[in-house]
């Protein structure tokens, strides 16, 4: 809990959250949609209790100057945490309004990347900058770090793309992270 940013912090403390669990949850419509409201007001959920973290923007979540490893592209072991709670989160938008493209994933990490706080492309990509603010809110990333984790996201969702309209990232994640059935 020691790297909390001090908003966030006030809230796990005054709603007595468990900080080890925290995850965004996903405000979804009957019509397999989700809705964010306002990006800003994150819904903050721990597994048994959910509040909102009044998120500021991106750009003042960053802590640190440190410089991203050359290789982050294999996934670092010290960076796996932080790769595992963004793609964790992913799985969870694919079960609750289907498989993303490959395309419009790759869309997505490119525009959190290069412009974090930029134009929303739409409730998908609010729900992954909330996700991102969680993470920033959590961890202690640079920008330079941030950049490269979200970088190497989107090489990855390139990479899986074989087709005009593919969905084989979200395959990758659900071979990689779902269990096994029986």
């Amino acid at each position: 809990m020691n790297d909390l940013v001090p908003t966030l912090r006030q809230v796990v403390e005054a709603e007595g959250l468990n900080p080890d669990k925290l995850v965004v949850a996903i405000e979804a419509s009957d019509r397999r949609n989700i809705r964010v409201p306002d990006k800003h007001s994150v819904p903050v959920h721990d597994g048994n209790k959910m509040v909102r973290w009044q998120a500021p923007a991106l750009g003042e979540l960053f802590r640190g100057s440190r410089t991203p490893p050359s290789d982050m592209d294999h996934y670092p072991e010290e960076y796996t945490p932080h790769f595992f709670f963004i793609e964790n989160q992913v799985l969870s938008v694919c079960e609750s309004i289907g498989d993303r493209t490959d395309q419009e994933m790759e869309e997505i990490y490119s525009m959190l990347r290069r412009r974090p706080d930029g134009r929303s492309l739409g409730a998908l990509h609010d729900f992954l900058w909330q996700v991102s603010a969680l993470l920033l809110g959590t961890q202690v990333l640079s920008a330079a770090e941030f950049e490269a984790l979200i970088g190497a996201l989107e090489r990855s969702t390139r990479k899986w793309a074989l087709r005009p309209v593919s969905r084989y990232y979200a395959s990758y994640l659900h071979q990689s992270f779902d269990p096994p059935p029986g």
